[in-house]
């Protein structure tokens, strides 16, 4: 057969088959789509920071978290998950071992030199500051809702959160702010008062009071009997990160807190101690009304 008679013979089966191949090309695309969609939705995920671990898990990816730093205990089945230490004493064999592809936490977290050893062992590693605003959960949540494919999720979250603070702002409106001082209870020692560039500070501020220690000190600090009373809390908010410590018991441990007005008249309360590691998180609105709504029961 000559060439010309091949090429005319050939041309018109070409044709035919192009359709075909065009059809087998579309169907590998579909099927390798949802394939590659699934893959990158389901990144083996560690968490470091317990504010940071709540907004993973109330966007919707908390089935992605393979182990959480010590800090993490809330929601509670974060409390099945392997602990791998305080988020600023993080191992970096301890994380590889469980061959993560992403760590996500908070920019403490560390230290330095375990931080670089697993960015070198090529690990995604995403850090959030946290400097105790509304302002900064909002960021927080919408930049880890864009990491984790959940940008509708971490609208509606955000949502919710600003609607919580904004009713909390209204119960204060035009209103006396009453002093309000967060002591951290700890076992066997004198509680610690907070004070400026805390997460209780900035919860306390949120829900519409005014902490006095904000002017004396940065950070957590044990205040002498005197210092209490002359503080004069209008209202007393404690956490005993977990242990079950009554009100009763606080009182009785420190018993100087019945002679400031908070004491006298009863308005002693307790707060989930979790709320205030790893900066402040998705429940930040709902604990800030239901401050707010006790700091001014009149409205």
């Amino acid at each position: 057969m000559n060439k010309a008679l091949g090429k005319k013979l050939l041309a018109p089966l070409a044709a035919a088959l192009l359709p075909l191949s065009l059809s087998f090309s579309t169907m590998a695309t579909v099927i390798n789509a949802p394939q590659e969609a699934s893959a990158s939705e389901e990144k083996r995920i560690i968490s470091a920071g317990n504010g940071i671990t709540e907004i993973i898990y109330a966007l919707g990816a908390g089935d992605q978290v393979i182990a959480v730093d010590l800090t993490s205990n809330y929601p509670a089945q974060v409390n099945k998950l392997p602990k791998l230490g305080y988020h600023k004493q993080l191992s970096a064999e301890g994380i590889l071992a469980l061959k993560p592809d992403m760590l996500i936490g908070t920019d403490d977290m560390g230290p330095k030199s375990t931080i670089t050893q697993l960015e070198m062992a090529g690990l995604e590693v995403e850090s959030y500051n946290t400097d105790n605003s509304a302002e900064n959960i909002h960021e927080r949540i919408s930049s880890m809702a864009t990491l984790l494919g959940k940008e509708q999720e971490g609208k509606e979250l955000w949502q919710s959160i600003d609607n919580d603070l904004k009713a909390a702002e209204k119960l204060a409106e035009g209103k006396d702010k009453p002093k309000v001082l967060f002591l951290l209870a700890m076992e066997g020692r004198t509680p610690s008062v907070s004070g400026s560039g805390t997460e209780a500070n900035a919860l306390i501020k949120l829900a519409g009071g005014y902490n006095p220690a904000e002017e004396q000190f940065n950070s957590y600090k044990p205040l002498s009997n005197e210092s209490l009373l002359v503080m004069a809390p209008d209202i007393i908010i404690y956490s005993d990160r977990g242990r079950g410590l009554t009100q009763e018991q606080l009182l009785d441990s420190q018993p100087v807190l019945k002679q400031t007005p908070a004491g006298k008249n009863g308005r002693i309360m307790m707060v989930d101690g979790r709320l205030l590691l790893g900066g402040l998180g998705p429940r930040t609105g709902e604990t800030a009304l239901g401050l707010a709504k006790a700091f001014y029961p009149e409205s």
